[in-house]
């Protein structure tokens, strides 16, 4: 730490204005050597102490985001103070925003199985969340690798996963940043990207319905329930057909290394044999052709 330059005030832009330098250098002249060796002690002590600590203040806000509680009233009264009394302990106020950040990404994910991404058919439920927790795991390790993640969006948090999970690849901090930069994650607020939002749902439900008009499931049931599972049909068909006709599928697989590529490729193949079969198996349903 220097002291003359930490004092000195600075641009906009974080640089030092230069044109205070001669009067920080005087009053670290006049506050004398034992007061700058004094500080640049406590300096150091408090930067390791905070590093040694991070892990704790990490599971502390994993805490607050794992304890049932109405979220509107109950849980942005505790974020609020908890990131306050983060502050008070000892924490920078960049620190606490990424352990705020780290410690609510892991308790949303850790214990749940990774959304479905077209492949969860060749891994139980229970697998997936063994898979999700050992990846989450691995990045707990470095708070701001993980501040890193909770800021991507879903896609580039895939691309993550599946290279350790099937590379054993860690990402490094720079690695992470840039792949941030590029795929950040979407703002619930904001009207433009709200609109944006519900334009791109919308023309996804316009082509699951043009594409698959037709989808009868001959059974006696109850109608209720027979609408339930005709829409939920619809949706993963549609889904499937999306990716294939819109070419959607090769530009996914692109962002993964070659090595998951082909297993990924692999575990297609494998679901071809899968749904010939239940074709064969389920001759009361009949679903119309995606032209």
């Amino acid at each position: 730490m220097n002291l003359k330059q930490l004092i000195t005030p600075k641009n906009e832009d974080g640089s030092v204005d230069h044109r205070y330098i001669p009067i920080a250098h005087s009053i670290v002249d006049l506050a004398g050597e034992r007061v700058e060796a004094q500080l640049r002690k406590l300096y150091a002590t408090t930067n390791n102490l905070e590093r040694e600590s991070a892990s704790a203040g990490l599971q502390l806000v994993i805490a607050l985001f794992s304890i049932p509680m109405d979220e509107r009233f109950e849980r942005s009264k505790f974020k609020k103070h908890i990131r306050e009394q983060l502050q008070e302990i000892g924490f920078k106020p960049s620190k606490v925003s990424k352990l705020m950040g780290a410690g609510e990404f892991y308790a949303r994910n850790h214990d749940r199985a990774f959304p479905n991404d077209g492949w969860e058919e060749c891994f139980s439920e229970l697998e997936r969340i063994e898979r999700q927790n050992r990846f989450l795991d691995e990045y707990f390790k470095n708070v701001s690798k993980l501040y890193e993640l909770s800021r991507m969006n879903d896609m580039a948090i895939d691309r993550v996963r599946t290279e350790f999970l099937y590379d054993n690849k860690v990402y490094t901090q720079s690695e992470l940043e840039e792949l941030r930069r590029s795929n950040p994650k979407e703002e619930r607020n904001g009207k433009a990207r709200k609109r944006s939002s519900e334009n791109v749902e919308k023309k996804r439900l316009t082509h699951q319905a043009e594409a698959h008009e037709s989808l009868a499931v001959m059974e006696d049931a109850d109608e209720a329930t027979v609408i339930r599972q005709k829409e939920s049909a619809q949706g993963f068909i549609g889904k499937f057909f999306q990716l294939i006709k819109s070419g959607e599928i090769e530009h996914y697989l692109s962002g993964y290394t070659p090595a998951a590529q082909a297993h990924l490729i692999d575990e297609i193949k494998m679901g071809i044999t899968l749904l010939e079969e239940f074709v064969r198996k389920n001759k009361t349903i009949e679903v119309s052709s995606a032209n």
